[in-house]
């Protein structure tokens, strides 16, 4: 908006109040800055929650607001950070009609002692921003003490469970001046990779000051047994003292550092935990919502319930679909459930919504029964089950529409007692042609009436085939996700010859393509994919398994070819008449 302002008085007259366009431009920008405050919000955000105590940490805290001449009280921060640094940087723009406002103070801390300090509450005007909790761990002494650049690598945990999310941190100190950095992509056989962060900040070693880039990922092994984290190398060009002074820009040395090699233990399912129940989360939560009040609800008239599942250090794809619920007082209609995931400091959070058309098929009382999600708690390693308690409904009568009387549209018409003959005969001829151009009058009416319905139900069809196909998009691109997850983990048992391995991941492949089925054998799976080809590789496999006399072996490169190119359309139940379209993609997983 400053920026607005002095073109507008760049561009103006000497006088430039004396021009009323200016006068009221000016008017309109003061106002503006002054009332914009009024429904502005103050948040506070931190680059990272644990850090050294030689570290310094990025704090950013948001006035959605033009803040012109004043700015927080930061004093408060100084118990126990030292401000090294503080940035203002403002931004207004109009974009498409939606306006963007706000002010940013970008503070650079440095912690005064170690443990779990509090970032307060900082105060601007009426408004009052979050707390951060940030720990802070003693520094400990560097075992590359006297290189101007080295790295470190190191992860949160020595062994973890198949499919258990796993943080692995590269970082490389540099105390000398680098440009053009890159690092290496990250590839491990066997396992899934998520880029978390990419942060930098400073850190003080001995008496130097280091630069410290930090990439952290998310690894989630989808096989048991040994995981090897490849080192990877981070490359630069250091910047020559003289470079100031050169008229040419070349580039220094080329530095290229290698990170640690890891190999990390991956234990394998719990043998008593169904694969169906299998998910590693240190926290999962279900919760729901309701498209109307429940204190509303009528026979016939459909009302939505979303459910959905959060569950800390998973992907969206690893959570398994809530079970199927049947009743004759209620008709349920299933929705394609959507994948999401949000990544923060801590990782991967997945996210699993679920929404499903219930209609009432009688009045009273209903119940619908309680929702039961298990899940492997990685924190104190055993499983946990999160729950939505079953809830009671009172439905109402179904509502009656009236309809109009159309016989009040052919009433006859009477004739005066006292009119002659003549007179008579002449009217009923009057009253003939009327009675004619008045039917014809109502036939095209009608006909056009017809027509415009016809013409509105064709255009709803078509707005609702666009949103139905947006949808259904939607949910394709999650369900590809899931099935090309679980055909990975299958190639990576297949891979290693484990055949039982192969063997879970194709019912778990089975369970996600056929959601609403009990998947519990490959049989079952034989039956809703009609695939003679994988019918018969199915029952090589199971005889290899179970029947240690026999020679035949399943082929398993064809067994997995048939999966990725299956078309995953449930077979059409004849007994259905609800017309709902299929659940699943027919597109080729691969």
């Amino acid at each position: 908006m400053k920026i607005l302002v002095n073109r507008i008085m760049s561009e103006a007259p000497k006088k430039p109040f004396s021009c009323p366009l200016v006068r009221q431009l000016l008017l309109c920008a003061m106002a503006l800055a002054v009332s914009v405050h009024s429904w502005a919000t103050l948040t506070a955000t931190a680059d990272r929650n644990a850090i050294d105590s030689n570290e310094t940490l990025q704090l950013i805290v948001r006035l959605d607001a033009q803040a012109i001449t004043s700015e927080p009280d930061f004093s408060i921060l100084e118990k126990d950070f030292k401000i090294i640094s503080n940035n203002r940087q403002q931004q207004y723009s109009i974009t498409n009609g939606r306006t963007e406002s706000f002010t940013d103070w970008k503070l650079t801390l440095a912690p005064k002692r170690t443990g779990r300090l509090l970032v307060p509450s900082i105060k601007y005007k009426s408004d009052i921003s979050n707390a951060i909790q940030i720990t802070v761990r003693k520094a400990s002494p560097s075992t590359v003490s006297g290189q101007p650049i080295y790295t470190e690598t190191s992860t949160d945990s020595a062994a973890v469970y198949v499919q258990q999310q796993l943080l692995l941190t590269h970082r490389l100190f540099t105390s000398i001046q680098l440009t053009d950095l890159s690092i290496e992509e990250l590839t491990i056989p066997g396992a899934l990779i998520e880029k978390i962060s990419e942060n930098q900040f400073q850190k003080r070693i001995g008496n130097k000051l280091h630069a410290v880039i930090e990439i952290q990922y998310a690894i989630f092994p989808q096989a048991g047994g040994k995981l090897d984290i490849p080192a990877v190398n981070f490359s630069a060009f250091e910047v020559p003292r003289n470079r100031q002074n050169s008229i040419f820009s070349n580039r220094g040395n080329r530095i290229v550092r290698s990170t640690e090699a890891k190999t990390i233990d991956v234990m394998a399912k719990p043998a008593h935990i169904d694969s169906d129940q299998w998910m590693p989360s240190s926290q999962l939560k279900i919760s729901q919502q309701w498209s109307n009040n429940l204190d509303q609800l009528v026979v016939g008239e459909p009302i939505t319930r979303t459910i959905t599942i959060t569950a800390k250090g998973l992907t969206g794809a690893q959570i398994q679909p809530l079970p199927q619920q049947q009743s004759r007082d209620y008709k349920i209609y299933p929705d394609q459930a959507q994948l999401d995931q949000r990544i923060s400091a801590q990782g991967v959070t997945g996210i699993r919504s679920e929404s499903l058309a219930l209609v009432p098929n009688r009045e009273g009382q209903i119940e619908l029964p309680e929702i039961a999600v298990r899940w492997w708690d990685t924190v104190n390693q055993r499983m946990q089950t999160a729950t939505l308690d079953a809830i009671r409904l009172e439905i109402g009568p179904a509502s009656s529409n009236s309809q109009t009387d159309a016989g009040s549209y052919l009433a006859p018409i009477d004739m005066a007692d006292n009119q002659s003959d003549e007179d008579q005969s002449t009217e009923q001829q009057k009253t003939s042609a009327g009675t004619g151009s008045s039917l014809l009058m109502q036939l095209s009416l009608a006909i056009n009436a017809l027509l415009l319905i016809l013409f509105a139900a064709l255009l709803l069809k078509r707005a609702n085939n666009k949103t139905d196909d947006e949808l259904d998009r939607s949910g394709i691109n999650s369900q590809r996700l899931k099935l090309k997850q679980h055909i990975k983990a299958i190639e990576i048992s297949a891979s290693k010859d484990d055949f039982p391995a192969v063997r879970e991941g194709i019912l778990a492949w089975g369970r996600s393509a056929f959601a609403g089925r009990s998947i519990k054998t490959l049989d079952e799976i034989s039956r809703s994919c009609r695939d003679d080809q994988l019918t018969e590789q199915f029952r090589l496999l199971d005889q290899s398994l179970y029947n240690r006399e026999t020679n035949l072996k399943a082929d398993i490169k064809l067994l997995i070819r048939l999966l990725k190119t299956l078309d995953t359309h449930a077979p059409e139940d004849k007994t259905s008449s609800n017309g709902l379209k299929p659940l699943y993609p027919t597109n080729n997983i691969g």
